[in-house]
């Protein structure tokens, strides 16, 4: 049993490994011909926009995108991202500037934790005009007779779907991340935050050469980030300058099951409505005209087939992973299994390439509702790392390798001390 795969209990029975075995010599090289199982779920949709453009036989039903995850639906969320979103409706028409915080509670929604959305709205009512946090999370949770860390997962849900800065506790803070996500974008330059968390006096009394000294940087270099401060940075959140959070289209959607479980989707050709339309009797009833639609209704089919078939390897490689690392999904880094691309595609009875190719670039939107990559579900030193990034954490740095590696070795992380250097320097 090759390592980081499930033990003989979750290995298929004979019967089902030969059939396995046959699909690997048959799916992945219709998949290769196909070209699409690399493509990604914005490549995918550019493809089907620019097929009904050009088919004069392929249609969408009627309908529209379901604003959360692009499935085509009659209309509004589907049934899955309404009830992620606690069946609220995702005001995805609002005017910029008119709703700012209606829109902001849709968005939210859609990144909490289920089960959180009373915090939600607690937090909602907590940030002031300025997007500023009015009071500690333990202050908020003793006011409304909440737990503490459902109150922080509603607010981190909440800054993650604003503009930067948003639920910051001050205004110091607020304008730091401002700072940040300028820099972030390459709009500012790399220190730019450094002035602002240190350095705010200075700037207002326009001394860069005492920020220069205070931070080991030129006098120029400080005089850049005052510049920045006093033309790009505002102590509110910028609304009007806020995009929304770039959301990367998702390849595969993992949802909680009624039983508990998770369950696990790749969108097919239905996903996206589309159909070969009818043709009219009056067309079909001309021979030429049967012939041209002949062909082009065959490149539609075959389009709809290639689809369909990406979906299928990528739905078994996405399933078998999620299945493996469901511990991981729920509970976190500390939760990770080792688990690598070759060692799946061996308990799958594919090609170890077309498992990499499937997972290359490919998103998943956890049952939470953040998109992450799928990649995320494969490797062999997570949970390790995880438990090295706490115990840095606890001990302040003030820890050499060799004792760092004697307790991950304790904590069940046989880790050596080079490794552990190796570890340490990719954290920092």
């Amino acid at each position: 049993m090759p390592t980081g795969v499930p033990g003989p209990t979750a290995a298929p029975g004979p019967s089902l490994q030969q059939a396995l075995r046959t699909e690997h010599r048959a799916v992945p090289g219709l998949v290769q011909a196909l070209g699409l199982l690399t493509t990604t779920q914005a490549g995918l949709v550019e493809l089907t926009e620019r097929a009904l453009q050009d088919s004069p036989v392929l249609e969408r039903a009627d309908g529209a995108p379901c604003p959360g995850c692009g499935r085509h639906t009659a209309g509004g969320p589907c049934r899955r991202c309404r009830h992620l979103a606690h069946g609220r409706e995702l005001h995805e028409d609002t005017d910029a500037g008119t709703d700012q915080f209606r829109t902001l509670e849709a968005q939210a929604r859609l990144e909490v934790r289920p089960g959180h959305g009373a915090e939600l709205t607690v937090v909602l009512g907590h940030l002031t005009e300025r997007g500023l946090l009015d009071a500690p999370v333990r202050e908020i949770a003793r006011l409304h007779g909440l737990e503490p860390g459902r109150v922080a997962e509603a607010l981190r849900a909440v800054r993650a779907a604003g503009p930067p800065g948003l639920g910051a506790p001050d205004v110091t803070t607020l304008l730091a991340e401002q700072a940040a996500a300028l820099v972030a974008a390459g709009s500012a330059p790399a220190w730019t935050a450094d002035v602002v968390a240190s350095c705010l006096p200075e700037v207002a009394d326009d001394d860069p050469a005492g920020a220069a000294r205070r931070l080991g940087i030129t006098p120029a270099q400080a005089a850049q980030a005052f510049e920045v401060v006093r033309r790009r940075l505002r102590p509110a959140v910028r609304w009007d300058e806020a995009e929304p959070p770039a959301r990367v289209p998702a390849d595969v959607f993992v949802y909680r099951a009624a039983d508990g479980g998770l369950d696990v989707e790749v969108p097919a050709s239905a996903w996206f409505g589309l159909a070969i339309a009818p043709v009219p009797a009056a067309v079909a009833a001309s021979a030429e005209a049967r012939a041209w639609l002949r062909g082009h209704e065959d490149r539609a089919r075959r389009l709809l087939a290639q689809i369909d078939a990406r979906a299928s390897v990528l739905e078994r490689v996405a399933r078998a992973a999620v299945g493996f690392q469901r511990g991981f999904l729920e509970a976190g880094a500390d939760r990770h299994r080792p688990l690598t691309r070759t060692a799946l595609a061996h308990e799958l009875g594919m090609h170890p390439s077309t498992v990499s190719r499937a997972v290359k670039d490919k998103w998943m939107r956890v049952p939470e509702g953040r998109v992450e990559p799928l990649a995320l579900l494969f490797g062999t030193s997570v949970a390790a790392r995880a438990a090295l990034a706490r115990l840095l954490r606890e001990a302040g740095g003030h820890r050499t390798d060799a004792l760092l590696s004697g307790e991950l070795g304790h904590r069940g992380f046989p880790v050596a001390r080079r490794t552990v250097a190796k570890y340490r320097a990719s954290l920092r």
